[in-house]
């Protein structure tokens, strides 16, 4: 066998399970993260020079639309802050200095941009005076503004994409993931990236295999190559031989066929042995969500994640009116099914830096986030609860507000509520008036008080993905932190007994969302300690039904009761995996 056809094995950390067989597509990378760098002759220097002025002029005239932009929206402190960047980039360390460095240093313009910005960094990062160490983030986005004008990279359009492939990245934002067609993108492989970051949920949620922790690099071999990408183990296969290529295939067709044979329970009642009903909704990221929300017979939208709709369209993010027409299809399409619409949960992985040009934090997971995002930034927020106020006429909704973490907080935010009504009803806007208001419970503070939020809201859901992160402080957008991201931690099971037990006393209702009530290893866990409510995404609403209706509700409390005296995660795993029964085990 030639030994460019030779089958290669390349293991890597798995994401999102399944099995795909296509062909690659590498995104290309962002100019911040690959700055080339090559010498160049005296006779090249002012053509570089006058390649930088272009580069300053481009970002000044984006700039200055972005000001525009944000005037008319009323956004002035954001008009201040892109203020600031263009006397930016008029300073002569941008300008003149800059010039001369290209002059001495002989180098590309890229290379000697991105030396004097990274220097500038480490002065600000490490000068005494605070006010440096805030303009950090701006030094950083103008960077970044001004090489995109430099090295401008065309991206590949969704559209263009062609079926069977295999997209290769570095990395990938939920943008990325949300955009991309399951007909057409049959996996992910990228070099970073979390198994609960929202990129991997989005996967999961489409059903495309995804798998992290592959040097995107070496993967220049597979261009033009078959792959097979197994989202169960985390393998990459590359040339794969007929042999192998034959035992993927029969692999891929028979979960599907379980799958299907899942799928024939449809109508069956989602019921504990012993007939004890279990709710089991469905979240959302989109209108073409919901065609799976009926066919899989959701109770109704347990979480429609309001930001992505932003992420395919950014205007919409300032647009009252076409966020409400939004909600009208939304409702329209849910067909009478009860909709809780979580507010922008924007920040971290999840922020469209580009619309409102917001620095860089160091430590995004722990910043500016969720409801803080909102609160900071109220003519967002305005827009976005005017919006649903005046869809609420047309449907059942309900508010979700995302990472409370104190009283004073969701006080704050029903005050900011309530004055919005009254806009309404003093522009003689019509809306329902008593609107179902729930808090997600995702960070530790918020279990420890949940008596208190259960009192100021009208129901609950535990956002386990980021409680599980914020409990056992693990990022989880880090692959290289998988090892340490434990859902079994005996912290996070009381705590989901903690705040189950606290609604039940307030008679408030509550949910759970998130990567365990996908898993029917945890089915029966949630149902004996108080949850009896599930959200997740509708292709995983059969195999959750079959793991709660192969267990009486007093069983599911014995195994909850176990599970609660065990002190370490892997004890609690093995336990739990020792008593799932009657589910394939391809599809754990």
């Amino acid at each position: 066998m030639d030994k460019e056809k030779e089958e290669i094995h390349i293991k890597g950390a798995p994401v999102s399970d399944g099995i795909a067989i296509g062909f690659p597509v590498f995104l290309a990378y962002q100019p911040e993260e690959y700055i080339p760098e090559f010498p160049i002759s005296m006779g090249e220097v002012e053509g570089e020079i006058e390649r930088y002025r272009q580069a300053l002029s481009s970002s000044r005239d984006d700039l200055r639309h972005l000001q525009k932009v944000l005037a008319e929206e009323g956004s002035n402190d954001a008009v201040s802050i892109v203020e600031t960047h263009i006397q930016m980039l008029d300073d002569p360390l941008i300008t003149t200095q800059m010039e001369e460095k290209i002059r001495e240093m002989l180098k590309n313009t890229e290379s000697v941009f991105h030396s004097v910005i990274e220097g500038l960094e480490e002065l600000f990062s490490r000068h005494p005076d605070a006010f440096f160490r805030e303009k950090l983030g701006d030094v950083r986005d103008l960077s970044n503004r001004v090489l995109k004008n430099l090295a401008p990279i065309e991206k590949m359009a969704v559209e263009d994409i062609p079926p069977n492939s295999i997209i290769f990245a570095r990395d990938l934002i939920p943008s990325d993931t949300a955009s991309m067609q399951a007909s057409r993108v049959t996996a992910f492989v990228t070099q970073t990236g979390g198994g609960t970051s929202h990129a991997a949920l989005i996967a999961r949620s489409k059903g495309i295999p995804y798998v992290a922790s592959i040097d995107v690099d070496t993967l220049e071999r597979a261009r033009g190559s078959c792959v097979i990408v197994d989202g169960q183990t985390g393998d990459i296969i590359i040339n794969p031989s007929s042999n192998t290529l034959a035992k993927y295939e029969n692999l891929k067709n028979r979960l599907t066929l379980q799958y299907q044979q899942l799928e024939q329970d449809r109508n069956v009642p989602c019921e504990t042995k012993d007939g004890y009903p279990i709710q089991l909704y469905a979240n959302i990221n989109g209108l073409n969500d919901i065609d799976l929300v009926h066919h899989h017979g959701a109770k109704g939208i347990g979480l429609f994640r309001s930001e992505y709709p932003v992420f395919q369209d950014k205007e919409l993010l300032f647009d009252e009116n076409a966020q409400f027409r939004l909600y009208e299809q939304l409702i329209e399409k849910a067909n009478g099914l009860s909709i809780v619409i979580r507010v922008f949960d924007l920040g971290g992985d999840k922020l469209p830096l580009s619309i409102h040009n917001f620095p860089k934090e160091p430590n995004p997971v722990l910043g500016c986030r969720g409801i803080r995002f909102l609160m900071r930034n109220k003519d967002i927020f305005r827009k976005q609860m005017r919006a649903i106020l005046r869809a609420s006429v047309k449907g059942d909704i309900r508010i979700l507000i995302p990472l409370i973490t104190d009283i004073q907080e969701l006080r704050g935010v029903k005050q900011f509520i309530e004055d919005v009504k009254q806009e309404l009803v003093q522009e003689g806007i019509p809306f329902k008036a008593k609107i179902p208001l729930g808090c997600m419970l995702e960070v530790p503070s918020a279990i420890l008080i949940c008596d208190m939020i259960a009192n100021e809201c009208d129901f609950l859901s535990i956002g386990t993905n980021d409680l599980i992160q914020y409990t056992l402080g693990i990022d989880r957008n880090n692959s290289a932190m998988s090892d340490f991201y434990y859902p079994t931690h005996p912290s996070v099971v009381r705590m989901i007994k903690m705040a189950a037990l606290e609604a039940k006393k307030n008679n408030k209702p509550i949910s759970a969302c998130g990567e365990i009530t996908s898993n029917p290893l945890f089915a029966p866990l949630l149902v004996g300690l108080g949850v009896h409510n599930f959200s997740c995404a509708s292709r995983f609403i059969p195999i959750i039904k079959k793991a709660i209706r192969q267990y009486t509700l007093l069983e599911s409390c014995e195994i909850a009761e176990h599970v609660l005296n065990l002190d370490t995660s892997s004890a609690i795993t093995e336990f739990l995996t020792s008593r799932v029964k009657k589910v394939p085990e391809e599809m754990i």
